[in-house]
């Protein structure tokens, strides 16, 4: 047991761990690790094909190379509740914490600060790598690796005993049996122990780390589907078009957080200054460097890796500044230092994903939740198409479905993915896709423009109904598919209009459409967004093609202005979302709020200038601009009203009708 600074320091790290993990479960791959766990313990067996999709006419060979932990996280989830799936995750993760600053004390040799200032560099690195402590498979690729790591520092020791190493080989080939069965990563842990074999040539070592790797070569086989087992675990990383389908395994573009490229950067420039230090100081340091560069690089390929990086080269750069002259000098400082790394670390932490706070349980906000329960109870054999996200969760929550497409990216190969994904987007590809596979049932994300296509097409076509509206997702069902499920007809699919504004609907009967919603999961924003649209029916001209006219009374302000506000909801979940911006302008128009109108507008125009942001901004001008403003918005609307196409728009008609309609002056 270590004493003193490093007593202290691996435990303040540990702590550090725990509750940086210490967030619901919330992931939708966590979800699909649940249900083949779930699949796995109702079978009484490791399925040797796949069961959950009908890509093909006949069920495929499927290698479940992580059903180890698939497995052992359905009993705890099923018996215990999500609560300990999570708790258990932060114990895994307290342990990496507190092996990682052990690492930098063997490391260090005789630097006594080396576990503080690994404890202070470990808490810098948390809120960046934070993003990996999901309740996934890829824990036990964390943690496992310091493991290993710790073994081989044993190993590489000149006091242990042949018995003691013994045990300590043994162990370590228990841990590599684990690992292949619970994670892909396990090719990483031969990687390591590679590179610490090279070094360990012409030293006691040596021995030792070729046996480990014996070990681990045999353990490789110890699975229920022999040494093929690894087969999927390098398609990841030969096969370059899995990161084109997959964000976290790509390498970092300009659309993604900055953090995720200074951060590695910043790493290699401490790991290229500690090197000298800590190399000349012992074969394993000389290993250990390597094994940093080798991590950055990894970081700089595929994000997956930054966590990783951080680290893991975390206890090295502590080590190397421990050995440089002078900052024995920081002794008397460390409480301070680690005290504002401490509260750096928690203030990051808020801002950087995911953005959960501190908790337990589980959070499916964001999933389609109440879609999967309405096809439970309404689809008879479900055949589903959904995007690789909400189908990992609609694994498990729509049990009895079958689905086209999951989160299995190298089980139905790149092409497959690929031409999928991109069907969303393109009509003639979609219907392509529902023919030949015979689809039932589609999980729309209307939240993504590349859902646009798909959601047209399905709205259009008389054999699919919309069966149900949540706030991220629109639910289509295949007609033939549920007889007893009545379709909407005056709500459109996600944030659309539909025909809410029409007045030939009753308001009786929009109100039981809207109810049928009722107060399921994930149905706040959307019940916001039919609530404002249906304060403004009164405001509103020809429907949803001609927008919304000036308030005549203050009865009519307060409804606009109450629009406003409703539509604020969704409009918080999902900024600068286009349908919701625009009809948040047409309301604060009515109201003559004109500031509100012109955020508004400009929010709506972010994804490019349409019909309906022209128009309402041609609008806005008349009723509210000064006079160079109203002058050139009158000439816009001459030429509208001159060219053969727009003259007969309903909007333009309105607009001309009330064009001498003025907003009072504040």
């Amino acid at each position: 047991m270590p004493k003193g600074t490093v007593t202290w320091s691996a435990w303040a790290s540990s702590l550090a761990f725990f509750l940086a993990g210490l967030f619901p479960l919330f992931t939708a791959d966590a979800y699909g690790h649940l249900a083949q766990g779930r699949q796995i313990v109702a079978l009484g067996r490791v399925p040797e094909v796949d069961l959950f999709s009908f890509w093909k006419p006949t069920p495929q060979p499927w290698m479940n190379y992580e059903w180890a932990y698939d497995w052992l996280s359905w009993l705890l989830y099923d018996h215990l509740g999500a609560s300990a799936l999570v708790l258990s995750k932060c114990l895994a993760l307290a342990a990496l914490g507190y092996l990682l600053v052990l690492l930098a004390d063997r490391l260090a040799r005789s630097a006594a600060l080396a576990a503080p200032f690994a404890l202070i560099a470990l808490l810098i690195a948390l809120p960046v790598a934070r993003f990996r402590f999901t309740a996934r498979p890829q824990i036990i690729g964390l943690v496992f690796p310091a493991v290993l790591l710790m073994g081989i520092a044993a190993l590489y020791g000149e006091l242990s005993s042949p018995r003691r190493k013994a045990w300590i080989l043994a162990g370590l080939g228990f841990l590599q049996i684990v690992w292949v069965n619970s994670h892909g990563s396990h090719l990483f842990g031969v990687a390591v122990t590679l590179i610490f074999a090279v070094f360990a040539v012409r030293t006691h070592a040596f021995r030792w780390m070729i046996g480990l790797l014996l070990v681990q070569a045999a353990a490789t086989a110890c699975t229920p589907f022999g040494a093929s087992i690894a087969s999927d675990a390098i398609s990841h990383l030969i096969q370059p078009e899995y990161r084109e389908l997959v964000v976290e395994w790509a390498a970092w573009s300009p659309k993604d957080p900055l953090r995720l490229l200074l951060a590695p950067t910043t790493a290699a420039l401490f790991v290229l200054l500690s090197m000298r230090e800590v190399t000349r100081s012992s074969r394993f340091g000389l290993a250990y460097g390597v094994l940093c560069v080798l991590l950055s690089l990894m970081a700089f390929r595929s994000m997956r890796f930054v966590a990783h990086q951080l680290l893991f080269c975390a206890p090295f750069i502590a080590a190397g500044i421990a050995r440089l002259p002078g900052f024995e000098r920081l002794r008397r400082s460390l409480p301070a230092l680690v005290g504002l790394a401490a509260l750096a670390s928690l203030l990051w932490t808020a801002q950087m994903q995911p953005s959960l706070g501190f908790g337990l349980g589980e959070s499916k906000r964001g999933y389609p939740a109440a879609s999967a329960e309405v096809i439970e109870r309404n689809v008879e054999n479900p055949r589903i198409l959904a995007s690789i996200e909400d189908s990992w969760f609609l694994m498990f929550e729509a049990p009895n479905g079958r689905l086209l497409i999951d989160g299995r990216v190298p089980f139905y190969g790149p092409e497959m993915m690929q031409r999928i994904s991109r069907s969303f987007a393109d009509a003639d590809l979609f219907a392509q896709q529902v023919s030949e596979y015979e689809l039932n049932t589609v999980v729309i994300d209307h939240t993504r423009s590349d859902h646009i296509a798909a959601t047209e097409y399905l709205s259009g076509r008389e054999d699919w109904a919309l069966a149900f509206i949540e706030d991220g997702h629109s639910l289509f069902i295949r007609r033939d598919a549920s007889h007893e499920l009545e379709p909407f007809r005056i709500l459109g699919a996600g944030y659309r209009a539909g025909r809410i504004l029409d007045a030939s609907f009753s308001d009786s009967a929009l109100g039981a459409e809207v109810g049928r919603i009722g107060t399921q999961a994930n149905t706040a924003s959307i019940h916001a967004w039919h609530e404002g649209l249906a304060l403004l029916r009164p405001l509103a001209r020809a429907g949803d093609r001609a927008g919304t006219r000036m308030h005549r009374d203050p009865d009519e302000r307060a409804l606009a202005r109450a629009a406003y506000e409703r539509l604020g909801i969704p409009a918080s979940s999902y900024p600068g979302f286009t349908s919701i911006e625009l009809y948040r302008a047409m309301a604060a128009l009515s109201a003559c709020d004109i500031e509100e109108a012109r955020i508004a507008l400009g929010r709506a125009r972010y994804g490019g200038q349409t019909r309906e942001t022209s128009l309402l901004g041609l609008e806005l001008g008349l009723r509210a601009g000064d006079a160079a403003e109203r002058s050139k918005a009158m000439a816009h609307l001459v030429q509208l009203q001159a060219h053969p196409q727009s003259r007969s728009d309903p909007w333009v008609i309105a607009i001309a009708e009330d064009s001498a309609v003025r907003c009072a002056g504040p």
